[in-house]
């Protein structure tokens, strides 16, 4: 039962006070002071305090908590309602009145919006003077102010609301990049450059931080005289401190990173952005490593089971150098399969609390850029030590299975091993095979193993793979993969191409057995460690979002249910049409959550479920090269085997939980940035070499006032709002949901000389582009009519292109194909990716990639 928001509890020591809420001045406190640890662990003992992560929107006056041991969110409202909180942080929430909360929240916005219209005003009246200003400084003033007001959920009131009363732990990622400058507003008047600076500002990339204030030694000695210098100038910063009575925390600056737009510093600005470490590991460190050439001892393989003399390979990508898994398969003589993953044992050489753990923890994960890859362990454990090399000696951790024809598991073992693996294959090498080909005669076979019989074993594998993942998609697996990027760069590290990277059967074989293993490992442990396992969970789909995506799709007349993972994925096996598909993939996608690690005494076993695999337990055993929750994994299995009856206590599972998840989120968000910063330069550079960049792009959905488009060939999603755009006028229709839009003849659009306002949009809105999903799936405007029948051809819901010359009418639905410019925006940092509809009457002469 969830107990009312009551006063603090008494057994809070009066003494306490944090450091940051010491006010020596005579200012005001803006922030309510942090309650004590102590007290903060005995509310959430007793229930009347929670637990969880803070998640900021693109509305930063908006933020969620999500405890473990709520059926919702807590929704958090406002700068004094975070308390100095920033995203990811691990948080302890007070709830509180939600008619309260939600009463001063919706006068709020009230006002916010009232002044956004008159400043959206005196914005068009500027551009119209001003038509070639640097977009930055138009929108500085609005940065502070206002992020996205149009994405606001009016209707839908929170279950929970809540303050933030104290901060159990930090983000791990704790470095921004961004510039400096004088003042926080463009339009504040010139400073005495007389007069010493008392504070500057440093202005973060990502907008969900706040300006961080600077003083003293980290103000520059030329920042007035040199303000364009410090404004195109990227520096990493972090934040000191934040003042119970400053509504800006105080920022120290770590380091210069360079000139913005620059490929090298935009790639350097997004690693300070994440707090990915990548520095040289440190010689303390690496003390404990053997120096190579290194030999198993003796000793250590009399402990092991020996699997030297079993055809053992591995699969990975042709450029990969930390081989961290490998497989084999035999026929057993009563007619079932021996089957085996093995993962490099990294935990033999990375000794718990060393130096080296020390330093991999913090690290957390590799780090994958379109150029290079930032380890979590240094290059001797990577590539060589724990390395699965072919024709050496390695150290492993492995799952063999008995298996029967169609992959069904009989018995499994987990022990540690020796392996000598005989050869080393690509991707392409095993596809080749299922394709029924034979593989290059350039792969170096050892240990006198015969290529034609690694082949055999391919097949077999690849037969049981096969069975095993039509049983997972028929038992209720979900698969929604969004576009994933690849370059080709030439010899200066510039993208030259790209294409979509495609997932083939040989991806899909290696891919099954690596879940089978992390399946089978989650189920060990949790049955020894029922409270102290490390699992990775994800979350069902959030339900409103869910429902209003279903409720389009019967809209549509599809065919759709939603109730399981199963069910949503059988519903998007019947769409043959491509482009009805890739629309409704997107908008599915945005009501999914995340993944995340969790220790298993922190939920009841009925929230461990893993929603898109459809398992009740799952975790990460198959990669401790590149994750150290893999490293944790495989401690906890070890001892498991061992009968260690007390290994990790729980609170420091959960402790290492967070550390791990927040590295991850880094991780990831780094290489989704990476990919969009090559992106941007490979875009730029086409402009500059080829011309303006044209392509199709499929119309997400329409409304009164907007309408949003996915350029399949790129994974892009833009929304377009009609009054900024050079039209006459424009009708919706709510019945049949067409938007008419009635374009200026002979205006195209462009992105320096319309309305700044939709600039402005469109950095605001890409700048916090990431898969937090906070963005909700736009439907507000349907109205739903009974559906007598349904589509039985989903070729028919694309609706024909309609354009009227005399009238410059054109006529948008949802799946209409409609042709876009996409432009890169250099004045931001990373580069933006603008993309404008292409006005069909101004004729400009367009030529479409495809």
């Amino acid at each position: 039962m969830i107990k009312a928001a009551g006063p603090l509890s008494p057994k809070q020591p009066r003494a306490y006070r944090h450091v940051d809420d010491y006010n020596n001045s005579s200012r005001k406190n803006v922030f309510q002071p942090y309650i004590s640890p102590e007290a903060a662990q005995q509310g959430i003992r007793e229930g009347s305090l929670y637990q969880g992560i803070i998640r900021l929107t693109k509305n930063r006056n908006d933020a969620y908590v999500i405890p473990d041991d709520l059926d919702a969110d807590v929704y958090i409202s406002g700068l004094t309602g975070r308390n100095r909180s920033l995203h990811g942080d691990n948080v302890v929430v007070r709830l509180l009145d939600v008619e309260t909360v939600w009463n001063e929240r919706q006068e709020r916005e009230a006002q916010r919006r009232k002044e956004r219209a008159q400043k959206k005003h005196n914005e068009k009246v500027e551009a119209a003077a001003e038509l070639d200003d640097n977009i930055d400084s138009t929108i500085e003033s609005l940065v502070e102010e206002e992020v996205d007001v149009e994405q606001l959920e009016e209707g839908h009131k929170p279950t929970y609301c809540g303050e933030v009363v104290s901060i159990l732990e930090r983000s791990p990622n704790f470095t921004f990049a961004g510039t400096i400058t004088a003042t926080r507003f463009a339009n504040t008047a010139l400073l005495d450059n007389n007069r010493p600076l008392r504070v500057a500002w440093f202005k973060p990339n990502d907008l969900r931080v706040p300006f961080l204030v600077l003083r003293n030694k980290d103000i520059p000695d030329d920042l007035l005289q040199n303000p364009d210098i410090y404004r195109n100038t990227l520096f990493s910063a972090t934040i000191s401190h934040w003042p119970i009575n400053d509504p800006f925390p105080t920022g120290t600056i770590i380091r210069e990173i360079g000139p913005l737009g620059d490929l090298l510093t935009e790639k350097e600005a997004i690693l300070a952005d994440n707090s990915i470490i990548r520095t040289e590991f440190s010689s303390v460190a690496l003390r404990g490593l053997p120096d190579l050439p290194w030999c198993i001892p003796e000793s250590e393989i009399e402990k092991r089971r020996d699997l030297r003399n079993e055809r053992i390979f591995s699969i990975d990508p042709s450029t990969a150098k930390d081989l961290d898994d490998a497989l084999h398969i035999k026929e057993l003589a009563d007619g079932f399969y021996e089957v085996g993953v093995h993962i490099a044992d990294v935990g033999y050489f990375l000794k718990r609390g060393s130096p080296l753990d020390t330093e991999a923890y913090e690290r957390g994960t590799s780090t994958y850029l379109v150029d290079s890859v930032i380890p979590m362990l240094p290059s001797i454990l990577c590539e060589e030590l724990c390395s699965l090399n072919p024709g050496v000696d390695r150290l492993a951790f492995s799952v063999i299975w008995k298996m029967d024809f169609e992959g069904k598991i009989v018995d499994t073992w987990f022990g540690k091993t020796v392996i000598r693996s005989c050869a080393k294959l690509a991707y392409e090498d095993a596809q080749c095979v299922i394709d029924g080909q034979e593989m290059s005669g350039d792969i170096v076979m050892h240990d006198s193993h015969l290529l034609r019989l690694v082949s055999g074993d391919i097949f077999m594998l690849n037969s049981l793979a096969t069975g095993m993942r039509r049983r997972r998609f028929q038992s209720g697996s979900l698969t929604l993969n969004s576009v994933k990027l690849m370059f080709e760069l030439d010899l200066q590290g510039r993208p030259t191409s790209v294409k979509k990277f495609e997932s083939k059967d040989a991806n899909h074989l290696v891919e099954e057995f690596m879940l089978c293993a992390n399946i089978s490992v989650a189920k060990k442990i949790a049955s020894v460690y029922p409270q102290a396992s490390l699992l990775r969970k994800h979350e069902p789909p959030l339900e409103r979002r869910l429902n209003k995506f279903l409720d389009l799709t019967e809209e549509l007349g599809l065919d759709f249910a939603g109730n399981t993972a199963g069910e949503l994925q059988r519903s998007f096996d019947k769409i043959k049409n491509k482009d009805v598909k890739d629309v409704l993939l997107v908008l599915a996608i945005r009501c999914m959550q995340r993944a995340k690690y969790f220790s298993s005494g922190s939920a009841d076993s009925s929230k461990y479920l893993h929603y898109a695999l459809n398992e009740k337990m799952y975790t990460h055993f198959t990669s401790p090269i590149r994750r150290y929750a893999d490293v944790i994994v495989h401690r906890i299995l070890e001892a498991a085997l061992e009968n260690n009856s007390k290994f990790l206590a729980r609170r420091i599972v959960q402790k290492m939980t967070f550390k791990c998840n927040s590295k991850k989120d880094a991780a990831k968000n780094a290489q989704d940035t990476n990919i969009g910063l090559y992106l941007a330069k490979y875009l730029s550079n086409y402009q500059e070499t080829k011309g303006p960049v044209y392509t199709k792009a499929d119309v997400i959905y329409v409304g009164k006032e907007t309408y949003e488009v996915y350029v399949p060939l790129y994974g892009l999603e833009k929304k377009f709002h009609v009054e900024d755009l050079p039209t006459e006028q424009h009708y919706y229709d709510k019945e049949t949901h067409k938007l008419d839009i009635f374009w200026k003849a002979g205006v195209p659009v462009t992105m320096h000389n319309e309305e700044k306002m939709y600039a402005q949009r469109r950095i605001l809105k890409d700048d916090y582009s990431d898969d937090d999903l906070d963005v909700d799936i736009p439907i507000e405007s349907l109205t739903l009519k009974d559906v007598d029948d349904m589509v039985e051809n989903d070729d028919l819901l694309v609706p024909p292109v309609v354009l009227e010359e005399n009238t410059c009418l054109q006529r948008l639905g949802m799946f209409s194909r409609i042709t876009v410019r996409i432009q890169v925006n250099d004045e931001r940092s990373p580069p933006i990716i603008n993309v404008y509809p292409v006005n069909p009457f101004s004729g400009e002469s367009v030529v479409e990639i495809n």
